[in-house]
């Protein structure tokens, strides 16, 4: 048996323990066969309301109870007897795509943060019936091929909310950001204002100014300007710092070296609060739409350093002088945080119910799986052991599992229409993913998060077609069990907006009366 996420890994065999205690107390108590003495005794009592011009009742009678006892023998033994042997390690983890493409390995159930609950269930074992192996196993190898012929493509969004919720957790790095700016950043946008004077059209040349990394700046201002403060990573320097009070700890870096200094430089600090296995997956991902280190690793530090993401972080507070206000008054500083924290929470909010709705699905794939190995004996049981129930449900747990290939196609084409927007002339390429926007389209964003919710809805309800009418039942257990989720981070999320909104709005107004 093969799994697709970890949650599934453990719930398909828990979901078989629970099957194989529920078959061992209708055999023990007997019920198995009370559904069958009910059948009979139906067919019985149909019979003798057939009346006298039907002939013999018993000869009648006899091969109908036969029928269905052979029927239920059958069902009874391919689909409740358990036969095959389940455990964690018959279980595999699927990695095949992963390697497919290239892309990195994901770890072992049990080296993940479900250890826990796998280690308690390690020396448990189930026995599964012979056909729900056999569906089991379609399922998932058609499910397999399905989602090998979808061309290899990064799961570009799913970066994109991982790089939101990076922040910089280290207060005395984000108070030097502080000190960068106002030493640096500010200093060197208002002399560049004062000589360009507004003339300058170039906008690749207009973004690369909006941030304290700014190539521009590097070339140009920050090679002369100089920190204000003695920096202990920097050495004294008597040419460079000479006019400057020795204090014994540390040179005053200019501001080219204090932001690009190998290991000790504000970018190379930066770079290191996000962990390695996130630059693993980013690097993957980056090959593979033919994205440069250096870009995307700029992209990361910009989307760290920005105000909005130091506002989060630094529960409000963000540096000042951010956008060339080098006036350190208390009412431009509070402006500035003000405007920065409604970007922050107009950006951060737009992108909650999305992600929770992408990460809660397979979750409930999982569990849906689950419950139905568990019902399969009652249920089937319930029905006296019917063919057509047993059809029903093969197809229930095939339409289930092959939800994993409409979620990968979502996926793929948001993935695709991310790159192709952001390439666009509507968009720049430098602006890599996005990470910059301070709002995305929201057409797009809509559209591609339904897909997550319409495509399984489009796939249930065509089994209808099949004669299958299945579509409503799974569809609202899938959207109940998102919903909460969903509607938590919405609320979250316009909540934030909200907040930002009504305090930018009524600071506006104090500041214009």
């Amino acid at each position: 048996m093969t799994t697709n996420n970890y949650l599934e890994y453990f719930l398909t065999l828990l979901g078989w323990v629970v099957n194989n205690g529920l078959w061992d107390v209708l055999i023990s108590t007997g019920l198995f066969a009370l559904p069958l003495v009910f059948k009979v005794i139906g067919i019985w009592l149909k019979v003798r309301e057939e009346g006298e011009d039907e002939g013999n009742k018993g000869l009648l009678s006899l091969p109908r109870i036969e029928n269905v006892l052979y029927g239920a023998f059958f069902v009874m033994i391919v689909c409740c007897v358990p036969l095959i042997q389940v455990s964690l390690d018959s279980i595999k983890f699927d990695k095949t795509r992963a390697r497919t493409c290239g892309t990195w390995t994901p770890k072992d159930p049990g080296d993940t943060g479900y250890s826990g609950v796998i280690s308690s269930l390690g020396d448990r074992t189930a026995a599964a019936p012979l056909w729900w192996v056999m569906v089991h196993k379609l399922s998932k190898g058609v499910t397999q091929a399905a989602v090998a012929s979808i061309p290899c493509r990064p799961d570009l969004r799913q970066l994109r909310f991982e790089v939101q919720r990076t922040f910089i957790e280290n207060r005395a790095l984000a108070d030097e950001l502080q000190d960068f700016t106002n030493d640096c950043y500010s200093l060197a946008l208002y002399m560049w204002k004062q000589r360009d004077q507004g003339q300058t059209k170039d906008k690749k040349l207009l973004s690369d100014i909006a941030w304290i990394g700014s190539a521009t700046f590097m070339k140009g201002d920050y090679m002369t300007l100089q920190s204000k403060l003695p920096r202990a990573a920097f050495p004294w320097n008597e040419s460079r710092d000479s006019g400057r009070p020795n204090t014994g700890r540390g040179g005053y870096p200019t501001c080219n070296e204090w932001w690009l200094a190998a290991d000790k430089g504000l970018r190379a600090r930066v770079i290191a609060e996000v962990s390695d296995s996130y630059w693993l997956r980013l690097s993957a991902a980056m090959k593979m739409i033919g994205s440069s280190q250096v870009d995307y690793k700029e992209e990361v530090a910009r989307r760290l350093v920005s105000p909005k993401s130091l506002t989060v972080s630094q529960d409000g507070e963000v540096y000042r002088g951010y956008g060339g206000n080098a006036d350190m008054t208390t009412m431009n500083a509070v402006a500035r945080i003000a405007g920065t924290a409604g970007s922050a929470v107009a950006a951060l909010g737009a992108f909650p119910a999305l992600d929770a709705m992408r990460q809660a699905l397979p979750m409930v794939q999982a569990i849906l799986l689950m419950a139905i190995y568990i019902m399969l004996p009652l249920i089937l049981a319930f029905a006296a052991y019917e063919l057509s129930t047993l059809i029903t449900l093969t197809f229930v747990v095939f339409a289930l599992n092959f939800l994993t290939f409409w979620w990968e196609l979502a996926r793929w084409l948001d993935s695709w229409m991310l790159t192709a927007l952001y390439s666009s002339d509507t968009h720049t390429r430098f602006n890599m993913m996005g990470f910059q926007n301070t709002s995305d389209d929201l057409i797009m964003n809509l559209v591609m998060g339904t897909m997550f919710m319409v495509l399984p809805a489009v796939w249930l309800g065509a089994l209808s077609w099949a004669g299958v009418h299945i579509g409503v039942a799974i569809s609202t257990a899938a959207k109940d069990g998102t919903s909460g989720t969903y509607q938590a981070a919405q609320k979250a999320g316009n909540l934030a907006g909200a907040g930002g909104n009504s305090f930018s709005k009524g600071l506006d107004k104090g500041m214009n009366k």
